[in-house]
């Protein structure tokens, strides 16, 4: 006799698959192990007919259930029409294993082609809770694995001994949904005991409905995920050396790798680029040098999503004199941030204090996006052999994931000209004692064939840890020592403190830092930029030009022996400027200070000076210019 159709009278009251709502809709969620809500064969709560109407209403997770729901009521229809699966009460939910499966997690488990698994449990993700029992290859097993190893199998074993395969009622209690009051429970219990993996109907029915909770035809994505990240890696110049990570996901992710200039690395001779089967992906450097410094990105892509795992590469090496640079990597171990004191082209200055000693110090921030390690070390390596009162001395170097750090002395009343702003009552003398101490700094480098090419209001800075201020120079990162080489110095934002020959683009010599000091002295005297104009272009070639003036209402009260001491340093060839020895023998900076005014000097337009210098961007290159110089000047003799 032919089994009777499946209608709706054939459903008794409380039956899953009752009032046109899809089955899982109506499974509440519980968290576990795994993302997603987990659904446990033959278990369900005790007003699942009353929840079925609550949500009909299709919720996102319900829609990307639809699939297995519809699946699994078709399951029903045809286990139903059979009448193998309703009719035994031995009957135990199981899968056959079609290939091979190697855990990537550590709530998975291995398995094998040929296997049968019980199912205890699945979610959202097409994964499956599955007890495996022991066989002659390995014991029994307890995990997850993915939907897609499973196939479809009418291999419901009768009559299992107790202890081979894991009863699913076990699960019941175990891995409820949600919790219940005590009172709840206990009707729980008795009101909807399974059944070898089925449910009685509410109603005590005499027919049976079994539900299958699988649709392992369904496989759903997964984004890509890093099991084991990327970690540091710290080796001397001329080794070679491998960076690895662990990726999983399906579909299996694509991986690319980026340089520390985030360029896209390929297999070369220098890059060996492997991605295994398993996951695991390296990227092997073959002999490192000082350019392969830096951040290095492992980037693993597919369908679902993209995720990304960083590490630094550090090249330890010598300078070009040979001297050794040691980078510490636990900064924050030893400073404590507490302000920010200023901007540079490639840095940002900080305000600092050592832990325990609670001494203030400034650290230098070098951008590793801007400035590479061995740009870096040249600094290191000027700075290391400088020891003088009127030079800010290095203490120590760090290395974080974003910068260089230079640990340097702090100078406690910050830059020079706002120290003069704040104080007031500025004088010829005071002015003549401040450029002495310049003036010894630059005697000091110049005697080391050093020059600082850099000398500007920013980088001069007032310390006043004993009873007079002291003048320190400060910022070396555009420092270089001057040997038989000639050293073209490039030239960046604003050109005002510029010497000629740097902005014509000819030899850097130690006398372009006299010219420099010329123009800040300029400024100090008269709170104004002798050769600034409307442009770049302008301006340097009013510099070139050599056409500044004193115009009366900027220099009213000072001095002419002021004003020919600017004359002296501002000349146009770098071999008619006095160097630093001779400077200091001047007769307006020494103490007497012949025919020198004793007025006080106009301070205001040094405020306006110093607040256009704070919004001034110095980083970008300017280009394009010596062709215009070249073309608007007369030919040089």
């Amino acid at each position: 006799m032919a089994a009777p159709a499946f209608g709706k009278e054939a459903f008794p009251p409380g039956s899953p698959v009752q009032k046109g709502a899809p089955f899982w809709s109506s499974i509440p969620a519980s968290p576990a192990s795994r993302p997603g809500s987990f659904t446990f064969p033959g278990e369900m709560d005790g007003s699942l007919g009353r929840q079925s109407h609550r949500h009909s209403t299709h919720s996102k997770d319900a829609d990307r259930m639809s699939t297995c729901s519809s699946a699994s009521e078709q399951s029903v229809q045809s286990t139903h029409s059979n009448g193998s699966e309703s009719s035994s009460s031995s009957n135990i939910s199981t899968m056959l294993v079609t290939q091979d499966y190697v855990a990537v997690k550590e709530d998975e488990i291995n398995v094998y082609q040929g296997e049968v698994v019980q199912i205890l449990a699945s979610n959202q993700q097409n994964m499956f809770l599955v007890f495996r029992a022991a066989n002659e290859q390995s014991p029994a097993a307890e995990g997850w694995i993915p939907g897609f190893v499973l196939g479809h199998t009418s291999a419901i074993i009768p009559d299992i001994p107790e202890g081979t395969i894991k009863k699913s009622s076990s699960w019941h209690t175990s891995l409820r949904i949600r919790k219940k009051s005590e009172k709840r429970d206990k009707e729980g219990k008795k009101d909807s005991k399974l059944e070898n993996g089925y449910r009685k109907s509410r109603d005590g029915l005499a027919n049976k409905v079994s539900v299958k909770l699988l649709n392992p035809n369904y496989i759903y994505d997964v984004p890509p995920e890093f099991l084991v990240p990327l970690s540091d890696v710290t080796c001397d110049n001329g080794e070679s050396v491998t960076l690895r990570c662990k990726v999983c996901g399906r579909p299996k992710a694509t991986v690319t790798w980026k340089g520390p200039d985030q360029n896209t690395l390929s297999n070369n001779g220098h890059f060996s680029i492997a991605y295994s089967d398993t996951g695991e992906a390296t990227l092997r450097i073959v002999g490192v040098s000082a350019d392969d410094d830096g951040i290095y990105t492992c980037v693993a892509t597919n369908d679902v999503g993209t995720v990304s795992s960083t590490a630094c590469l550090r090249v330890l090496g010598t300078s070009s004199d040979g001297l050794k640079v040691t980078w510490k990597d636990n900064f924050d171990s030893f400073y404590t941030e507490v302000a920010e004191l200023g901007r540079g082209r490639f840095s940002v200055v900080k305000r600092c204090e050592q832990r325990g000693t609670k001494r203030t110090v400034a650290a230098k921030l070098v951008n590793k996006k801007l400035l590479k390690r061995d740009q870096v070390t040249q600094e290191l390596s000027i700075l290391q052999r400088l020891q003088h009162p009127h030079l800010v001395s290095l203490l120590d170097t760090f290395e974080t994931t974003a910068s260089y750090v230079l640990i340097l002395e702090m100078a406690d009343q910050g830059r020079l000209l706002d120290y003069i702003v704040s104080w007031g009552n500025l004088t010829e003398e005071k002015v003549a004692i401040y450029l002495r101490d310049i003036l010894e700094a630059l005697h000091y480098l110049h005697n080391c064939r050093i020059a600082h090419l850099d000398l500007k209001p920013e980088n001069l800075l007032v310390d006043q840890s004993s009873t007079q201020p002291m003048v320190k120079l400060a910022d070396f990162g555009e420092a270089v020592q001057l040997n038989s080489t000639h050293h073209i110095h490039p030239l960046l934002g604003s050109p005002e403190f510029a010497a000629p020959e740097l902005v014509l683009g000819e030899p850097a010599a130690l006398a372009s830092d006299l010219w420099s000091l010329g123009v800040v002295t300029y400024v100090i005297l008269s709170g104004a930029s002798p050769f600034l104009d409307e442009s770049v272009e302008e301006t340097c070639l009013n510099i070139c030009r050599l056409d500044f003036s004193f115009p009366d209402d900027y220099f009213q009260g000072v001095s002419q022996v002021a004003r020919d001491f600017v004359r002296l340093l501002l000349q146009t060839d770098p071999a008619r400027r006095p160097p630093a020895a001779a400077c200091l023998h001047e007769a307006w900076l020494q103490p007497s200070g012949g025919r020198r005014s004793a007025e006080c000097l106009d301070t205001s337009r040094l405020i306006s000076f110093i607040d256009r210098r704070k919004h001034q961007n110095d980083v970008r290159p300017i280009g394009g210019i010596k062709a215009f110089l070249h073309s608007r000047l007369p030919p040089r003799v």
